[in-house]
């Protein structure tokens, strides 16, 4: 019996570039250019995985790769780098580039590990690889041009074609004509610069920005803030918003994804936003080197509504129909996530990568002792269900620490919250010896103040499936976790997720895969050996979804290995134990 947790193995890999992409977006350069050995240079940071990558990367294999665009997860393209002086297997012991910080400007140094090398991520006014090079600010279009940068724009009547240079902005008269079409919004004016074929947009008083699309003066957001399109471009806790055109975004609810793009107020800016009709304003960030999202720091205006009145917010769809957006954000009792990227249930496997916040608001982290830890499943206010073999030494209750709404593993913050455990509940079956059979626990949480878990975006359960339901072989669900991201990490990671496909019984059951050992209360899934889960991840959930919502289909309970070639993932079948969990928790089962 092996402890789980998510292994990520990508069957191809993508690409990165020459110059490094702060979490501000701002493109400074590495110290060293790195070779790959067909010639080509790698292109820092990249993508993969859903993380960011300052230098080559070892993910399973012993020869150093990186990207060759910037982003791995979308290009799929990738070179083996050639070793070279300030790269590779340097000793562990080289000095922090970064006590003496040499970034200028308040930029923030992050050494690149084993290299005695270091990037700068500059404020949003400067770049260059030290933070020394001035960009040059544009009131017109609410935005900073790099050196170098051209640009076109109407001032006092006048078109001009403006140049970054050092110093300061350069800005001269041109030959225009009047635009074709009006790609101006909220009626601003177009002319078209003859010798580059530039469209230029002239704004309104009150609006701003290339297209006239930003209102520099809003100070806060109505209602969920839909209609918001002020300036503001940092969180709450402070960090700056990726532009939503960044391309360093894949499969996020980006403005290529989004249809119509500019109603939902996105494009060519790192401004804050709400294009999915979540509770407020809110944009894409990096967070510990991984994609990230948080909500934003703009105030809610006060609005009085009289009780005759009635505000309806509509969301308009791809197919250009509005609905009552009351309906869309409603609450369902369980099984239902955040929305922030678009593709992590689609039908294929796919390489496993790091979770976005609230996309598993049931997945609770349990620290059992000073080194134990599985992670398991939300079900209602105040039950967890997770593997019993996380359980088999029988540790004191007061021992367990159950953590809800974590992302980054052991790291508690303004959207957890942490219980202590009142009792947890093996089936009768379940005996200490053969700990892989009936593998499953209830944990039931010590309530606060009268009340368990307080529902939140970030914290809600999963649903349980009917003890009649059964998801067909081939069926792709996902698994998620703070497991180690291979075999031989050394680490938890920040929640990882992936999607697995379901195996039939019969090939499980194969002498060539685990014989006898799977029983009839066991299922398996990612017979691939692209996604697996890996030590760490037990007790986690195999979920499937129907539609919008997720059921806990699986328990993430054993297996040979991580990520093994014919050595699939083997989880507890919850169906069979749905009778036993509603008896516990004494409440009626809910059907599909």
């Amino acid at each position: 019996m092996t402890n789980h947790m998510l292994l990520f193995v990508l069957s191809a890999f993508s690409g990165g570039a020459r110059t490094l992409v702060s979490g501000d977006d701002t493109v400074v350069s590495t110290e060293e250019r790195v070779l790959t050995t067909s010639g080509k240079e790698c292109k820092f940071p990249f993508r993969q995985g859903g993380r960011l990558h300052h230098h080559c990367i070892t993910v399973l294999t012993s020869q150093p790769w990186c990207s060759l665009t910037h982003n791995y997860d979308r290009d799929k393209q990738l070179g083996y780098c050639i070793p070279s002086d300030g790269f590779i297997n340097r000793s562990h012991d080289v000095p922090d580039p970064c006590l003496v910080t040499p970034c200028w400007h308040g930029g923030i140094c992050t050494p690149i590990p084993h290299t005695g090398s270091f990037t700068c991520s500059c404020p949003e006014g400067f770049s260059g690889r030290l933070c020394k090079q001035k960009k040059c600010y544009e009131p017109l279009h609410l935005h900073y041009y790099d050196v170098g940068e051209t640009w076109g724009r109407i001032h006092l009547r006048n078109v001009e074609q403006c140049t970054c240079v050092a110093g300061g902005s350069e800005c001269q008269r041109v030959r225009y004509t009047t635009c074709r079409r009006n790609p101006c919004q909220n009626l601003g004016t177009c002319r078209l610069i003859t010798a580059t074929g530039q469209e230029v947009c002239h704004c309104r008083n009150g609006y701003g920005g290339p297209r006239c699309s930003l209102q520099p003066e809003t100070e806060c957001y109505t209602g969920r803030g839909t209609g918001y399109r002020g300036v503001v471009g940092t969180t709450v806790s402070g960090a700056r918003c990726l532009p939503w055109s960044s391309d360093l975004l894949f499969d996020e609810l980006h403005v290529r994804t989004v249809v119509p793009s500019a109603v939902n107020g996105l494009g060519e800016h790192a401004f804050c936003r709400n294009p999915d009709g979540d509770k407020r304003p809110w944009c894409y960030t990096v967070s510990d080197s991984a994609i990230s999202w948080e909500y934003c720091d703009v105030p809610s205006c006060v609005m009085p509504v009289s009780s005759s009145q009635r505000i309806i917010l509509f969301n308009v769809l791809p197919n250009g129909k509005k609905t009552n957006a009351s309906k869309l954000t409603s609450n369902p009792v369980c099984g239902t996530k955040h929305k922030k990227r678009l593709a992590v249930a689609r039908g294929r496997i796919f390489g496993g990568t790091s979770a976005l916040p609230g996309t598993h608001p049931w997945m609770a982290a349990i620290y059992i002792g000073q080194s134990d830890f599985c992670a398991g499943s939300l079900i209602s206010s105040c039950w967890i269900v997770t593997a019993a073999h996380c359980f088999f030494r029988n540790p004191l209750k007061s021992q367990i620490r159950v953590v809800l709404g974590q992302h980054h593993f052991n790291v508690t913050g303004p959207n957890t919250q942490t219980f202590a455990v009142e009792n947890y509940i093996f089936p009768k079956q379940f005996i200490v010896f053969n700990p892989t059979l009936h593998d499953i626990v209830l944990i039931k949480l010590k309530k606060q103040d009268g009340r368990c878990v307080r529902k939140t975006p970030f914290i809600r359960p999963i649903c349980l499936p009917d003890k009649n339901t059964t998801f067909p072989p081939g069926y792709c669900c996902t698994i998620s976790g703070w497991g180690r991201v291979h075999e031989k990490a050394s680490s938890y990671s920040t929640l990882q997720e992936a999607g697995v496909r379901l195996i039939s019984d019969d090939i499980c059951r194969d002498p060539r895969v685990y014989g006898h050992h799977v029983t009839t209360d066991m299922i398996c899934a990612g017979l691939s050996g692209c996604v697996d889960a890996c030590q760490g991840d037990s007790g986690g959930p195999l979920a499937c979804a129907t539609g919008d919502v997720s059921f806990l289909y699986g328990i993430i309970s054993w297996g040979e290995g991580c990520g093994r070639p014919g050595r699939p993932g083997v989880y507890t079948k919850v169906v069979n134990y749905i009778d036993w969990i509603n008896s516990v928790i004494k409440r009626k089962p809910r059907t599909l």
